[in-house]
């Protein structure tokens, strides 16, 4: 009996080990799946133009590559045999598969990024050629290869035996390499299996296992009653430790800089002065609290404090009305009055009521979003500053970085989360604020993020400052196309010459069959760097130039942005004649500082609020994410903390930088016989009227017919005029 006995146990534990392989290597093939699509999901996801490079490489030749990878895969993964066994069949697909490809790659696509390679890519054009006779003489032989294999041996012996051989060969090597990948896993899981066991484990494996167990029990002060393989582990005699002093844990600081994929370095953070400590005392606030429900309950108006918010500045109670009886009289024996909301029109009239006990002469109400609060913004007790580094540290501005937008560190909001937002979807901004509000170090602090997260390959800037003191310190940095300009008269044909590099912008992405810089960095072989405009003082530009400078910064925050050019645009006036309406239909983002009235209010935001700000960095944002003005207290940029960062592009000298002309060259276009004041009058036509025709050139300015095309085709190249 125990004869008989033997065999079965073997049987048993033969089928026990198959088992195990079995799913063991069905648990590794998983994995690596896994693996590999996460993998290829984080490279696509980081770097989103690798997608377009994949598809471009074959095109369409991709899908019968796939296919009979996909198929070879598999057949060596569960079926080895058969590649050996027909690999012939295996070798006609893979010449089919190639031939597919090279009759694609003459055919173009219609559209799309396909449109210049063909329908194979980029390598299956490079493969065939340019020339469709020679490529159909190289596929030739593939095509007669193709029934051959798939024939009988009749078909010639001795062509057939060399095919074999070294078909054969080169399968039979394949199969021994998969071959030998599966032993050495296999040798590899029983090595990891056999650690595994508790009477081969090493000390640190039984450490290991024990320290969820230990941490569990010195967070919750509680034993855990483990399962029993792991409680007769624990019961294993361990060598005595001895117990070391306990070490302050070191936290991890930012990385020095950001990565950019640029030949040129970028500064480290560690120019800008460190985040401040920010403590909270919760006692003086709840004695504010208190005091704004029985200030407002003195008058008959029942509020309570739901929400309690603190930021650097600025605190944020969440008001909810509480309830009132109805006016009326009830009878003997009916039920009592109903009782309604207070009315959040009678809290808004007590505001000086309000002010006046809480002894703060500033006060703003405005409705927390997404929550049913009267949100009461009152100066902090304590307030404290927002530094550059506290945002740029945050996740915000991190992701906008990573993704090769603008990030721009704006400041912290009234609950004190940091706000970032990037400039290439804004597009473009508009700043207003009287003196000493907060303006000019706002516009230090856009201009500071950029230079510490774009090199100049892939950010140009263009500075226009005509009171020459807050952007003249950044001359000299190789961001700039041209030195920072101070004389107004400057600037009109610096906007000339900025919308021609516009116009050619989008020549050149029509060439490479792309609607904007994004899509047109991802093919070019130069890739275009951003343009930012910064107008540190627009009323002055509005006075002198008047209606062409208007009339060229809406050209620009119309077209510009597919193009990569940007506007940031400052003034202490906002006036009607200043901010305008075109431009506040073209700017979408407009911040506004502390202004002197409500009309000033109204003019940069649409709404009032303003007029109430503290000033020294407290602005209202407004942007197509909110409907209303968000609070924000803004960056503060150090003086010191400018020299440093304007000190390290002025020492670094990287690779040369490809020109930018934006010269107002009308004379050279022009020629001989054509008057200025013509072209002069010719361009306030042009602006007034971008469809404007040669005829209609001739009646307005009395000119014949040549000189009016000739007018024209200058208009049209300074992107004044749509190209008929």
């Amino acid at each position: 009996m125990a004869d008989i006995a033997r065999p079965a146990r073997r049987s048993t534990a033969s089928s026990g080990s198959a088992r195990f392989w079995s799913r063991f290597f069905l648990a590794l093939d998983v994995m690596i799946v896994v693996a590999l699509a996460a993998a290829a999901g984080t490279m696509f996801w980081l770097y989103p133009d690798a997608w377009n490079r994949v598809y471009t490489g074959l095109g369409y030749g991709w899908v019968p590559a796939l296919l009979w990878t996909g198929a070879a895969l598999v057949t060596l993964r569960y079926r080895p045999a058969w590649l050996a066994r027909y690999w012939n069949l295996w070798l006609a697909g893979a010449v089919a598969a190639v031939v597919s490809i090279g009759a694609l790659s003459f055919f173009d696509s219609s559209y799309g990024t396909l449109a210049f390679v063909g329908l194979a890519g980029r390598w299956g054009s490079a493969a065939m050629g340019d020339s469709m006779v020679w490529g159909m003489v190289r596929l030739a032989p593939l095509v007669a290869v193709v029934p051959l294999l798939i024939s009988s041996r009749r078909a010639g012996r001795g062509y057939w035996l060399a095919l074999s051989c070294t078909g054969k060969g080169l399968w039979l090597a394949a199969l021994y390499t998969a071959l030998g990948i599966a032993y050495a896993a296999r040798a590899f899981g029983r090595g990891l299996a056999s650690l595994f066991r508790a009477e081969n484990r090493p000390g640190w494996i039984t450490a290991i296992v024990k320290s969820p167990v230990r941490l569990f029990s010195a967070l919750t002060g509680r034993s855990v009653q483990s399962r029993a393989p792991v409680a007769a582990e624990v019961a294993m005699p361990e060598p005595e430790m001895k117990e070391e002093p306990a070490q302050e844990a070191k936290v991890p600081g930012s990385p020095a800089v950001f990565y950019s994929g640029s030949k040129w370095k970028l500064p480290s953070l560690d120019l800008l002065a460190p985040a401040e400590a920010r403590s909270v005392d919760d006692k003086p606030l709840k004695e504010m609290a208190a005091n704004i429900e029985s200030a407002l309950a003195d008058h008959g108006v029942q509020v309570e404090v739901a929400d309690i918010k603190s930021g650097p500045r600025i605190v944020r109670f969440g008001l909810q009305p509480g309830w009132v009886e109805k006016r009326g009289a009830v009878k003997e024996g009916e039920a009592p009055a109903v009782q309604g909301r207070v009315k959040v029109q009678s809290i808004l009239a007590r505001e000086r009521d309000l002010s006046l006990a809480i002894s703060s002469p500033s006060l703003r109400f405005e409705q927390v979003p997404g929550e049913a609060l009267l949100g009461l913004e009152i100066p902090t007790p304590s307030p404290s500053k927002v530094t550059m580094r506290e945002i740029m540290d945050g996740a915000d501005f991190r992701k906008i970085a990573t993704r090769g937008g603008l990030p721009i560190a704006l400041g912290a909001d009234a609950g004190g989360d940091s706000v970032a937002m990037d400039l290439s979807a804004l597009p473009h901004m508009m700043i207003a604020g009287a003196t000493g509000s907060g303006k000019s170090v706002c516009i230090n602090s856009i201009v500071a993020s950029m230079l510490l997260t774009k090199p100049p390959d892939q950010l140009r800037m263009l500075m226009v400052d005509p009171k020459q003191v807050e952007l003249t310190p950044f001359n000299g940095i190789p961001h700039l196309v041209l030195p920072v300009i101070t004389e107004v008269d400057e600037v009109s044909p610096m906007l000339r010459g900025l919308i021609r590099e516009m116009t050619r912008r989008y020549k050149a992405m029509a060439e490479i069959g792309t609607r904007n810089i994004s899509g047109y960095n991802a093919k070019a072989r130069e890739p275009m760097p951003y343009l930012v405009l910064i107008v540190d003082e627009l009323a002055d530009l509005m006075l002198v130039g008047g209606f062409e400078i208007e009339q060229s910064l809406v050209r620009l925050a119309q077209l510009g942005r597919a193009a990569g050019i940007h506007l940031v645009l400052a003034t202490q006036r906002p006036s009607v004649k200043v901010v305008t309406g075109l431009l506040k239909a073209n700017i979408p983002t407009r911040v506004a500082f502390a202004v002197a009235s409500q009309v000033d209010a109204r003019v940069i935001l649409d709404s009032v609020g303003a007029e109430k700000l503290l000033g020294k960095g407290d602005m209202l944002l407004l942007n197509n994410d909110a409907p209303k003005p968000r609070r924000v207290q803004g960056t503060l940029v150090l003086d010191d903390e400018i020299e440093k960062l304007v000190e390290f592009w002025l020492d670094q000298k990287g690779p040369a930088l490809p020109p930018i002309n934006l010269e107002d060259d009308d004379e050279g276009e022009l020629g001989d016989g054509v008057d200025e004041s013509l072209v002069d009058r010719a361009r306030e036509l042009a602006l007034r009227n971008p469809h404007m025709t040669s005829s209609l050139l001739e009646r307005r300015l009395k000119i014949g017919g040549n000189r009016a095309e000739q007018i024209i085709e200058v208009l049209e190249d300074e992107g004044l005029l749509i190209p008929r």
